[in-house]
């Protein structure tokens, strides 16, 4: 990944969204720029919904809606601790959560993931990354961070695009 590339396209990305007015193209735009630039083969984005204690995913490249326990899985350790994780062989991480794996037929091998905040830093889910040929690393990591904030700022505005439906 060539560093001043992937910030030129990020800003192209950001013009992207800016003039695009339709809540899930803007998600899927950040999905298909965010496996594109990593390499990743799958992008998911799991937002907190407090009532049930849950992570479900607004979006998750190749697959249906996944609900994950808030302590479950390694986007449930991300959501507890607040650390991002780079993990290169998920069958020697305790929290991989292989149950879903065996309901869709994927195969996971590595993932990366970071924590999602909103405008007021507080916690509102994970952005996670999978099966990157090579495994992740930490310039994956710190980009990812980055983006974050675009995904936080988007689903911060989700009801602004939803005005006339429920989300």
């Amino acid at each position: 990944m060539n560093e001043n590339n992937t910030f030129q396209e990020l800003v192209g990305l950001g013009h992207e969204l800016l003039t695009n007015d339709q809540f899930e193209e803007g998600l899927s735009l950040i999905s298909d720029h965010l496996t594109i630039v990593t390499g990743a083969e799958r992008c998911s984005i799991f937002i907190y919904e407090k009532k049930n204690d849950e992570l479900w995913t607004i979006l998750a490249t190749g697959i249906e809606k996944i609900h994950v326990p808030s302590e479950k899985g390694i986007v449930g350790y991300v959501f507890r601790t607040e650390d991002s994780v780079i993990e290169n062989n998920v069958a020697k991480n305790i929290h991989f959560l292989s149950d879903i794996d065996k309901q869709s037929g994927y195969q996971t091998l590595n993932i990366i993931a970071c924590p999602i905040y909103n405008s007021k830093k507080e916690l509102i889910g994970v952005l996670e990354l999978l099966n990157k040929p090579s495994g992740f690393n930490e310039y994956d990591l710190d980009f990812l961070n980055v983006f974050s904030g675009y995904i936080g700022s988007i689903i911060e505005l989700a009801p602004f695009y939803f005005r006339d439906r429920p989300i």
